[in-house]
């Protein structure tokens, strides 16, 4: 008899690695717990309300942003920026301009952001929560970040 044939090849390789594929099989991490998160704007205010938020480590949350405003026609966003990157990812966003939403795109900074939005509006993102540690979240429009800031607070896993 010749060679394998080459499906019967495949057939025979596919075969013996079945065992180690379904080794894995009981082993797999539970599904990240998820976690809903809400912040607004305080009214027409160049603040978040509230300021401080938490979740834990490996949590997918799920962060709805509202833009509560009724008079001032200005757009917000969220972004959760690694700590000590205020001033690299205000400048940035700057360069980003309104092409980009003011997001840098690919900047790895930026943990999360959502988009721009009006008054009246909200906005979703989605991300997996960090390392444990405080990180700042901002609103990268120029000049808001000043004011518009806050703290997630991201908790170990016990």
């Amino acid at each position: 008899m010749g060679a394998a044939s080459p499906s019967r090849r495949h057939c025979l390789l596919l075969v013996g690695l079945a065992p180690l594929a379904l080794a894995g099989c009981g082993r797999r991490e539970p599904p990240a717990p998820v976690v809903d998160l809400m912040i607004e704007t305080n009214g027409d205010l160049l603040e978040f309300k509230p300021t401080e938020l938490t979740c834990h480590a490996g949590d997918h949350v799920r962060l709805t942003f509202r833009h509560t405003g009724k008079y001032v026609n200005v757009e917000h966003n969220w972004a959760l920026i690694l700590p000590h990157a205020f001033d690299a990812v205000t400048a940035a966003a700057v360069k980003a301009g309104e092409e980009h939403g003011w997001v840098p795109p690919g900047d790895p900074r930026i943990l999360a952001a959502t988009p721009m939005c009006g008054k009246g509006q909200a906005v979703m993102t989605e991300f997996i929560a960090p390392a444990a540690g405080d990180y700042p979240f901002i609103c990268t429009f120029p000049g808001h970040a000043q004011s518009m800031w806050g703290v997630l607070h991201v908790l170990e896993r016990s």
